[in-house]
């Protein structure tokens, strides 16, 4: 037994099964042990490697630091996999219609189940090629049409081809006319993608306004209000306490803007500030990329491959902002 087989062993059997569920649907034929057991143990390795360092340099917590590294690692892993599957899946569904159609032309031209599989077998048909080929190939071996057709919804990460097939298994069950229930299904599948697509194009006036908000809207105005702090900081450091009798005749509701800018009190720094505005960019962005996700395809992990662009142009924006307002009133500081 390798040294990943002995590390997979040693975690739960849940996380073993997941990314096999995962390694199945893209068809990657490497075991999920040793998957499992190299991500866990890399992951660990330079995880641990890194907190050490960053704790060495910048003295933050250094479990805090393994903690975060290894779940990204961990994690980010797995649901590049989801992710990728589900991408795969959707592209399958785009397809199936066609895919149903011309199998239906094959059996009713008058070829068995097994050769209509194989004939409609096409190249640009993508990750459905292969599964067809290999139904085609157990119905030739003994196995029964709805037995041969189950294994493709188990090698497709997508609900829409696991309720077809369903359909189908069904309909063979019940004794109907396959030919004319998979121009059915066709035909269906064609409405639905219809509906789906006009309903994409009635909400993409609020996928664009949640990028707006989250990519330009919030790092506008945090560049300005963090660089009005920066500005109000300055000129504090350079003002004159105010006498303890004329503070005494300040209303009790001011005196908390009035220490700020004085200096007295617990003023705000400006690093505290522009690492407040990093964080609150960073929330927003992955919050606003989930949500983009479950609007655009009903799903949260659509919306993950949006973070990092949003990441991107909302940072960028608010340095960007900052550079010029120094440029523009550099005086003030």
């Amino acid at each position: 037994m390798g040294i990943y087989s002995r590390v997979s062993g040693m975690l739960p059997k849940s996380i073993t099964r997941a990314f096999k569920r995962q390694l199945d649907y893209l068809g990657i034929e490497i075991g999920e042990k040793r998957v499992v057991g190299f991500l866990f143990l890399y992951g660990f390795l330079l995880s641990l490697g890194l907190a050490f360092n960053i704790s060495f340099m910048f003295g933050i917590n250094a479990l805090f630091t393994f903690a975060f590294f290894f779940g990204l690692f961990v994690g980010g892993t797995y649901l590049w996999l989801n992710v990728t599957a589900e991408s795969k899946g959707r592209f399958v569904e785009t397809i199936l219609p066609d895919a149903l159609q011309l199998v239906a032309s094959n059996v009713k031209a008058g070829l068995t189940t097994e050769r209509a599989l194989l004939v409609s077998a096409r190249p640009e048909f993508g990750p459905l090629e292969k599964e067809l080929r290999k139904a085609a190939k157990r119905i030739s071996a003994g196995e029964t049409v709805v037995e041969a057709l189950a294994g493709i919804s188990e090698k497709i990460k997508s609900k829409t081809l696991e309720k077809t097939i369903w359909l189908i298994s069904e309909g063979i069950r019940s004794g109907g006319e396959i030919a004319d229930l998979l121009i059915e299904l066709a035909d269906d599948l064609r409405e639905q993608q219809a509906l789906e697509a006009e309903t994409a194009a009635n909400i993409s006036m609020y996928i664009l306004l949640i990028f707006f908000s989250a990519a330009i809207g919030a790092p506008m105005l945090f560049g300005i209000s963090s660089f009005i702090v920066q500005i109000l900081a300055v000129q504090s450091a350079s003002t004159a306490s105010l006498e303890v009798g004329e503070a005494a005749n300040i209303p009790a509701n001011i005196q908390g803007v009035t220490a700020m800018i004085t200096g007295k009190g617990n003023a705000l720094s400006p690093d505290f500030i522009i690492f407040f505005t990093m964080i609150s960019l960073v929330i927003t962005s992955i919050f606003a990329s989930l949500t983009i996700g479950v609007i655009n395809n009903g799903s949260e992990k659509s919306g993950v491959k949006f973070i990092p662009a949003i990441l991107f142009v909302s940072f960028s924006l608010f340095f960007i902002i900052r550079i010029v307002l120094t440029t523009l009133f550099g005086s003030l500081l």
